[in-house]
This record gives structure tokens, sequence and C-alpha cells, in this order.
């Protein structure tokens, strides 16, 4: 045989055995990166743990990344790894909309996983999943991934995974067969079975090559979660007066604005409600649900015809809204053209099949207008 075609046949068997080289057992990948996963606790003022998580350790500076919604609303958080707990001295990197969270701890002596590249990942691809799924430390689980999903609304990128994940399991590492990170594990649903998401790792580096997060950004975002937990509780004085310190630290703070509109919305309060929520269109003019907040305020204040132009102004920003319809509908019926309410409610189900109240409605409409079959179906 001629010497350079062995050449090439023993080069490209090299190149063979050094790509299947590369690939790790299940064993040899838990060997690499267990030393690199830690746990996350988090605690209220009171020092009552608020909640539990993973993270991940990034390089040799102490860097850790895990969920937001972990933290958020905490008054303290801990890593844990075997006997060592330790917490974190300041907070490097933060995107609240994309649930990313960077901490540093004073320790630097933790292992940390090399970083992959996410866009390169495919359908089908083996991948493993460890975190601490109710607290039970660096479990390890083993699947395939499922899907590549992007929300535009949101503007979001996630990975479906086939490894089990559960609460607890937040902010915890998803590995290829190499052994490198290519996404946080966030979040599972519930109501089905073996649907869970990860924010993949490209989206993570994006807060890690920041060039640092403002201290006001970070302040103000920890009173917004503090003001979220407070509404969720349907503690809205406390919720309002976390949104105002969250305004007062950032005052380009839209989602705050809203929110604190909302909450003034909750408690009948119609005037300051829609003072609030024109704030928060006043810094962000595409916020759809600003103006949707803006319609129902208007809309329990009986001004009709403005709940109906700020309804329409959400549709325009997002014309997926089906709430914003259904809400046209209903200030349409007030209104007694029964034509238009029975148009945005059709609209509404054509976005959401499945809204019930929509259909309801729809058959109370045809109800008032005297058409008693259609209303029947």
């Amino acid at each position: 045989m001629n010497r350079a075609i062995i050449i090439f046949y023993l080069f490209i068997g090299l190149l063979f055995t050094n790509a299947s080289a590369q690939e790790l057992s299940g064993e040899e990948i838990y060997a690499k990166i267990n030393k690199a996963v830690v746990t996350v606790y988090t605690f209220d003022a009171n020092k009552k743990i608020l909640s539990q998580g993973s993270g991940v350790v990034l390089n040799n500076k102490g860097w850790v990344v895990t969920n937001y919604h972990v933290f958020a609303g905490a008054d303290k958080l801990v890593v844990k790894h075997g006997e060592k707990i330790i917490e974190y001295t300041n907070i490097v990197g933060l995107d609240v909309e994309k649930d990313i969270l960077i901490l540093k701890i004073q320790d630097t002596s933790f292992a940390y996983i090399p970083i992959g590249n996410s866009d390169s990942l495919k359908v089908g691809q083996k991948i493993y999943a460890i975190g601490s799924p109710m607290g039970f430390e660096n479990t390890m689980t083993e699947g395939i991934i499922s899907g590549l999903r992007h929300y535009d609304k949101d503007n979001k990128n996630f990975i479906q995974i086939s490894a089990a994940i559960s609460p607890g399991s937040s902010g915890g590492a998803v590995v290829n067969t190499k052994g490198h990170l290519i996404a946080i594990s966030t979040l599972t649903v519930t109501e089905a079975q073996n649907l869970n998401f990860a924010i993949p790792v490209n989206e993570v580096l994006k807060v890690y090559k920041q060039d640092g997060t403002k201290q006001n950004e970070l302040s103000a975002a920890l009173y917004f979660y503090k003001g979220v937990n407070e509404s969720e509780k349907r503690n809205y004085d406390a919720s309002i007066d976390n949104y105002k310190k969250a305004i007062a630290i950032n005052p380009e703070y839209a989602e705050a604005y809203n929110n604190l509109g909302a909450a003034y919305h909750e408690k009948g309060d119609y005037e300051t409600a829609i003072y609030y929520l024109k704030q928060a269109i006043a810094v962000n003019p595409e916020y759809a649900d600003a103006y949707y907040n803006l319609g129902l305020a208007y809309g329990k204040k009986g001004d009709y015809e403005t709940a109906i132009y700020y309804l329409k102004q959400a549709i325009a920003v997002n014309p997926e809204y089906a709430d914003a319809y259904y809400n046209l509908g209903l200030a349409y019926g007030k209104k007694g053209d029964y034509e238009k309410e029975i148009n945005y409610y059709k609209q509404a189900i054509a976005v959401n099949p499945e809204y019930a109240k929509a259909y309801y409605n729809l058959g109370a409409a045809y109800h008032e207008k005297g058409d008693y079959e259609t209303a029947i179906y």
C-alpha cells in the first residue's frame, strides 16, 4: 500500500480515537463535576429557610451561578457542599428576566466545570443533570435533549431535557458527555410527565461577561422581588413599600412601576394605580402588561372608552394577548355593543382555545342579542 495512503488512514484513525476518548462514562462525568456543583440555601430576615436550590462553580475565583428565583426575596444565601457551608460575599452578575444570578463566595478551592457551547446542541444528544432535588445533594440523572425552545414574547431560550429534575434542582448543572457545562436546570412542569427545562450556558455567559452589575440595579431587584413575594401573599401594603424602595433606587424600573400600579389596583385605589402604570409606560412605551393593567383600572372606574383604548394598545404591542381581547369584549359588553363584544371574545378564543371564561361570556353575549341557538352552541 502506498506510504501516503497508510499515513492518511493512521491519521483518520487517530482522529476517531481522540474523538471517542473525549466521551466520558456516567461514572467519569460524576467524578469530574461533582465537586463543582453545590447546594444553595436562602433565608429570610428571621433566619428561617426560604428556599433551596443548586449552583455551579464557574471558575477559580469562586463565582457560582444559580437561578435568580432561588434567591428572590431572601436576606441571606449560603452554598453547601458536603461539610462546607459558605456565605456569598457579593453578586457579580444577574439577569432577572432570564432568571440568572452569579454570586461570589470567599472559598476559591472548589473545582469548576469547563464551559461548553449551547449553540451547537442537537435534539437527541445525550446529557447528564446534577443538582440537589429536594435537598438530596448532588443527585445525577441521565437523559437527552428533547427540544430547543425559543419564546419570542419573552425573548427567552430554553433547552428541553428528559433528564429528571425536581424542586431543588434549580441552578444545577446540565453537561454533555465530555463533562462540559451546556445549561443550568431551571424548571420542571409538575402537571406533565418528565417535562423539564434548562437555561443554555451561552445565556449564562452573557451575564458572566458583564463588566459588573451596577449595585443600584441589584438592590432595586432585591426589593422588587420582595414586593412580588408580598403580593403573592396578598400583603399589598408591604408589597407597595418594597416596590417604592426599588423605584427610589432605580427610577427607570418599569416592572416595579407596573407591579406598584397592580398592587394599588388590588387595594381598590384606581387613581393611584393609573398614575404608576402610566409611569411604567413612560419608562417603557412597549410594555404590554402596563397597557393591559391600565385598561383594567379604567374599566373599574367605569371609563370604558379609555379602557378600550389601553387594551387595544396592549394588543398592538402583543397581538397574542388573549386576556386583553377578553377584557375588550367585557368593555364593549358594558357599552352594549354586542357585535364587538362577540368579536373580541372570539379573538381571545382564537389565541387561547382553552379560554373557558371567553366561551361562557360569548354564549352570554349571544343570549343578550336574542340568538339563543348560537348561545346554546
